[in-house]
């Protein structure tokens, strides 16, 4: 794009915060490049949900580094709409969420609001309330969702960093389409009192930046116990991470996670990624996984939690949900008690059957992170996914399998970009360690950013 800021080409966020700290930078000039751009790129793409032009950013670790928070998440004097236009006239917010007062606190400066689907409910790019959010690599192919604006914001210089949460893909999906990192940490590693059930809650806040230092950056500032998180109480400090490697790891290679299929280019790129992967010294073996798809557990939790908060609408009310949605709220009314506790425990033999590897020795799990990747950005989410011209079955169900899974298990993951489809999108490719090993992986994916650097927008260079 045409008069593209000096800002917009500093992917470090890092590097920003140091520089405003030093005197070499002035963080109000960023403040303002970082709105000017934010302008630029909402005019075509639509990350954005809302723009605090009146932002301020303030000392610390992040130092007057423009941060984006996904419009499900409360940041105080900002209204929180869900994506839905039925939300449109919301108030703004009294408090910032609690990882957001800790993005604040530690200098941060809050630029705006991200899209996302209705009320997070699909893992695509569309809402009532925005419209589409482009994907700037290619604008006939999805971003990504549910979290379709953060991976957008940061790809395309608005800011380095994105908050935004993960309770099926939504973090790591948006970051793949769009050529960033996206990491879901393991469950309550970044607090989220926000749920309204704590205890089987699979809802995580994530994090996405254009480089794995800005990733680790932004996790030491969010992470940390709070007392209305009973998962986040648990958590050891997280300690710092370790130089670059995976010299020595074993890595396990799932191609599919329960899902039918994976495009010929997806798994192409991820067998790129392990050999990648054994050129810096891992142990890398692929084998097929016997875990269960994870879908049918996830659907009914993540359904049920739907109808909690929707069912007692009227009928007029439910009728003004997106289809995908309202139909999810009708099939979670019409579950038992039983049913919800078989998907407890299933979800219980995910983990067990995940956390097994771990146990018998495997350091790392790398999967694709979808299992195709020309899925168009118009595409119905109640529709089929279609694999090399082929429909495999319901869209969930098989397109975001490998993901959902670590989200129902807890486990740590991170979105790697790996390749560039025939399509000119991104190619992401997932990470997984065991619980509480974010220091551990966020030092293996470093090593895999030095071989495999993030694409750059060709954006940049118009």
């Amino acid at each position: 794009m045409a008069g593209m800021s000096e800002l917009t080409r500093l992917a470090d966020g890092g590097a920003l915060a140091a520089a405003h700290r030093a005197g070499a930078r002035d963080a109000e000039a960023t403040r303002r490049a970082a709105l000017i751009q934010a302008e630029a790129i909402q005019r075509r793409y639509g990350p954005l949900a809302v723009l605090d032009r009146e932002a301020r950013g303030g000392d610390g670790p992040l130092a007057g580094v423009p941060v984006t928070v996904k419009d499900i998440l409360d940041v105080a004097g900002l209204p929180t709409r869900w994506g839905s236009a039925s939300l449109a006239e919301a108030r703004p917010a009294i408090d910032d969420a609690v990882a957001v007062a800790r993005l604040r606190a530690a200098g941060a400066c809050i630029l705006g609001k991200t899209t996302t689907s209705d009320f997070a409910s699909t893992p695509l790019g569309h809402s009532t309330l925005t419209g589409l959010t482009r994907n700037p690599w290619n604008e006939a192919i999805t971003c990504g969702g549910s979290s379709a604006g953060a991976g957008v914001a940061v790809v395309t210089g608005i800011a380095p960093i994105a908050l935004a949460t993960d309770a099926g893909c939504s973090t790591r999906l948006p970051a793949a389409f769009a050529g960033v990192f996206g990491l879901k940490p393991t469950l309550g590693r970044i607090p989220h009192p926000g749920v309204p059930e704590g205890f089987a809650n699979f809802i995580h806040l994530g994090l996405l930046a254009a480089t794995v230092r800005d990733v680790a950056l932004a996790l030491s500032v969010v992470a940390g116990p709070h007392p209305a998180d009973p998962h986040s109480l648990a958590h050891a400090p997280m300690g710092p991470v370790p130089a670059p490697s995976v010299a020595g790891a074993r890595v396990l290679v799932w191609m599919t996670t329960g899902n039918r299929a994976v495009s010929a280019e997806v798994a192409s790129a991820t067998r790129a990624a392990a050999a990648l992967l054994g050129s810096l010294g891992a142990r890398v073996e692929e084998r097929h996984c016997a875990v269960d798809n994870p879908d049918a557990a996830w659907r009914v939790l993540q359904q049920s939690n739907w109808a909690a908060r929707f069912g007692a609408q009227t009928a007029e009310q439910r009728a003004a949900l997106p289809p995908a949605l309202a139909r999810g709220v009708d099939e979670a009314l019409r579950w038992s008690a039983l049913d919800l506790q078989r998907a407890l425990v299933r979800r219980t033999a995910l983990f067990r059957a995940v956390q097994a590897e771990f146990t018998r020795g495997v350091d790392f799990i790398l999967t694709p992170c979808c299992a195709a990747v020309d899925v168009p950005a118009e595409q119905d989410p109640l529709g089929p996914l279609v694999v090399d011209g082929e429909a495999v079955g319901a869209l969930r169900t098989e397109w975001t399998a490998p993901l959902s899974l670590f989200d129902l298990t807890g486990h740590p993951a991170i979105a790697m970009p790996a390749a560039m489809s025939r399509l000119g999108v991104p190619i992401g490719v997932q990470l997984v360690a065991g619980w509480g090993q974010e220091a551990r992986l966020l030092a293996a994916a470093a090593a895999f950013e030095q071989v495999c650097p993030p694409p750059c927008w060709p954006g940049f260079a118009a």
